[in-house]
Parts: structure tokens; C-alpha cells; sequence
């Protein structure tokens, strides 16, 4: 019978976690089942060793720890999506340089023929 910290009992009591009450558990407490996979192996490992309210208090603090883990990943995923987004940006206004250049290499290049047009005419300078 299972008991409800996870734990089932065996002969000559010693426990043994049950793995599929262990992640239950997690997953009671609002723990992503991606995070408490990881989190369960090594729960199964330690829990035979645990008292029922030492148990409580490790998921307790792994609730804690999955809360720190969602904020860190959260602000990871902002600068990520800041980043693409400023990479977008410069993109853009490296397009934009990149139409100034061409206009100004064909304004040097209108100014370079209409110079040679007037020097053949006998005009010293453009201006």
C-alpha cells in the first residue's frame, strides 16, 4: 500500500521510494514534470534515508528551487528575445547603410564622369 510521502514500506522496516509517488508529489506541488523527472532520480536515491517530515521539507525546497529556476529562465528568455530583437534592429540599419553606401558610390561616380565631361570642355572645376 502506498502511503502518501512517497515512501512504501518494506519487510523488516526499511522503506523504499516508490518512483511513480515520488514524482506525484512534484507534480502536487506544481512542479514541471521536464524539472521533477531530474529532480525525482535523485529523490528516489535519498528518500529511503528520510524521515516523513525531512521528506516534506526536501520538497518544499525543491517547489523553492523549481520558483528560482522559472524566474532565472524567464529573464533568459527576455534577453534572448531582447537580443533577437536588437540583432533585428541592427540588421536593418546595416540595410540602410549598406543603400547610403551604394547611393554615395553612384553620386562619386556621377561626379567622376561629369568632372571628366567639363575638363574636356575646358572647364578646370566641377563647383
Amino acid at each position: 500500500m502506498r502511503e502518501k510521502s512517497g515512501f512504501q514500506a518494506r519487510a523488516h522496516g526499511s522503506r523504499q521510494a516508490d518512483p511513480e509517488q515520488v514524482r506525484s508529489d512534484l507534480d502536487d506541488r506544481g512542479i514541471d514534470p521536464e524539472f521533477s523527472r531530474v529532480i525525482a532520480q535523485r529523490l528516489i536515491a535519498i528518500a529511503p534515508d528520510l524521515s516523513e517530515p525531512a521528506y516534506a521539507a526536501i520538497l518544499d525546497g525543491v517547489l523553492a528551487a523549481y520558483h528560482v529556476h522559472r524566474e532565472i529562465s524567464g529573464s533568459n528568455d527576455a534577453r534572448f528575445r531582447h537580443g533577437n530583437e536588437l540583432r533585428r534592429v541592427m540588421e536593418g540599419f546595416t540595410g540602410e547603410l549598406r543603400k547610403l553606401d551604394e547611393g554615395l558610390q553612384m553620386l562619386s561616380a556621377y561626379l567622376v564622369r561629369m568632372r571628366a565631361l567639363l575638363s574636356r570642355e575646358g572647364f578646370g572645376s566641377l563647383h
